[in-house]
């Protein structure tokens, strides 16, 4: 009997996942649908969402399928997990990007006086693979009960330090930076642990270079759109990839916009990004042409995972830009436009 390398059955499954992929010419045809209906109608009879959309009502509310999505998503991920041999450090990681994409939803809605609102939106299916009382956060009202209710968690000691103002609004640039760059401590902690160098060191490697897309695409926008100062900037900035030291300290010392666009474009990721705008999603499309390649070559089965879940994750975000272009009646040609592909 053959015996079955579990790295290689794990890429095997995802490259089979990601075959079935919505295609350019998928997308091309869902712009030019004349309601949302017509969308999910597509989606239910040409792709790969007619699995668990078939016997979903094509008026279904563009936040319900989201939702539908998303949990299509995590359970398809959880199964991949389990052939990853469990607890790995990207499985990790993910999880507690899950775990931190709640928290900021309602920290965002506590901010905003509107907490039982999280209720409407809370996932189930995500309940019980998480130490946060997800249940309990729409019953709170102040930052020392929510501090109360993270305890147990990691979370705790770091919203500590966030607290509200007197008006009762919350920094959240800095809470999500605070959260980010702590999940990055653990992620990076725990790749250290891995045995294998080469392993290791190309987890290293593409995890430098998301932080590095990241920390480009906040320097520009933060320089051109907010004018902060240097020193600001360096506060929202996440602390790993390359971007360190003289390299940083010359692009910050750059005070005109163009002058920034252009050292940048001279730097490893720079020369690799479609575009380098204040206005543009170059984090996005950049972490999402890097993982796509790391699909098609790449023979870790951690890297092949964190791929398929950021490429996911993009081609969620494209359906629901095409849902809500179609539904304010859009050009065609416009809603292409934003989509990452």
């Amino acid at each position: 009997m053959a015996i079955i390398n579990p790295a290689s059955a794990i890429i095997a499954k995802i490259k089979t996942k990601y075959g079935k992929r919505l295609t350019d010419k998928d997308y091309r045809a869902m712009v030019k649908c004349e309601s949302v209906g017509d969308v999910v109608q597509y989606l239910k009879s040409y792709t790969h969402y007619q699995v668990f959309l078939d016997k979903v009502s094509n008026d279904i509310h563009r936040g319900n399928l989201e939702q539908l999505i998303r949990e299509r998503q995590f359970e398809e991920l959880l199964t991949l997990c389990k052939y990853n041999q469990g607890d790995t450090p990207v499985t990790k990681y993910i999880l507690r990007s899950t775990e931190i994409s709640e928290l900021m939803k309602f920290i965002t809605l506590l901010s905003i006086g509107r907490p039982r609102e999280y209720l409407f939106s809370l996932p189930l299916y995500f309940t019980q693979h998480t130490d946060i009382a997800l249940e309990k956060l729409s019953s709170i009202h102040s930052h020392k009960e929510l501090v109360s209710v993270l305890e147990r968690t990691d979370y705790a000691d770091i919203l500590r330090q966030f607290p509200p103002d007197e008006n009762g609004d919350y920094d959240l640039a800095a809470i999500e930076d605070a959260l980010e760059n702590d999940n990055l401590d653990q992620l990076y902690t725990d790749i250290g642990s891995i045995k294998n160098k080469k392993d290791r060191n190309e987890l290293i490697k593409l995890f430098d270079t998301l932080s590095d897309y990241q920390n480009y695409s906040r320097i520009i926008r933060l320089k051109k759109n907010y004018h902060l100062s240097n020193d600001e900037i360096r506060k929202h900035l996440l602390r790993y990839g390359k971007l360190m030291g003289k390299n940083l300290d010359r692009i910050l010392s750059k005070e005109e916009y163009e002058e920034i666009r252009e050292e940048l474009k001279r730097t490893g990721v720079g020369k690799k990004a479609k575009t380098i705008d204040a206005d543009s999603e170059m984090a996005v499309q950049g972490s999402f042409e890097m993982c796509r390649r790391q699909l098609y070559f790449s023979t870790n089965p951690e890297i092949v995972l964190l791929a398929y879940r950021i490429v996911s994750l993009t081609e969620l975000n494209n359906v629901i830009a095409v849902v809500e272009g179609v539904r304010y009646q859009i050009e065609p040609d416009k809603i292409l436009e934003i989509l990452i592909l």
